[in-house]
């Protein structure tokens, strides 16, 4: 069975904007980890909606942004073919229990409000059995384990097994 890898929002990020001379390496090893059997990409439901609320806003905007916007709106969509992770009422009470657990402990970084995708993301991979692909791995400290994507980047990577 496949490894369950979720994808955070910096990362999407890139995927929906490989024309960007920066999200190229990430997007390349994306597409890498894709043609993997070993994995099976998730566009999680939270970070759907965190990605999507702000490209509905740049769509409503006659400069430049709006054409890219909607490319990139397309572009989700067509994710979702690939793997969606919908959230449920057990994964927000499961992020609400990591949330406070991981807060008594002084283990959050940042205010209280800005972690809660994070948590919910932590949430949705916890329940899936998966890791989180991020460039923010500090923000997963505690709370899941996280995917290093970088040796994808690479034409052979090198990764353990």
């Amino acid at each position: 069975m496949p490894q369950s890898l979720l994808l955070d929002s910096n990362i999407l990020t890139c995927v929906l904007r490989p024309e960007v001379a920066e999200n190229r390496p990430v997007a390349t090893a994306i597409l890498r980890i894709l043609e993997d059997p070993r994995y099976e990409l998730f566009v999680p439901e939270i970070i759907d909606y965190e990605i999507r609320r702000k490209l509905l806003h740049m769509a409503h905007h006659r400069h430049q942004a709006r054409k890219w916007a909607k490319e990139a709106l397309t572009l989700l969509d067509d994710l979702h073919s690939v793997g969606y992770l919908p959230l449920t009422t057990n994964t927000m009470k499961m992020a609400a229990s990591l949330w406070a657990e991981a807060r008594a402990e002084g283990e959050l970084r940042g205010p209280e409000g800005s972690l809660d995708v994070d948590v919910i993301l932590a949430a949705q991979a916890k329940q899936a059995g998966g890791h989180i692909v991020t460039m923010n791995e500090k923000h997963f400290i505690y709370l899941v384990e996280v995917f290093d994507w970088r040796p994808y980047q690479h034409p052979t990577p090198e990764v353990s097994e």
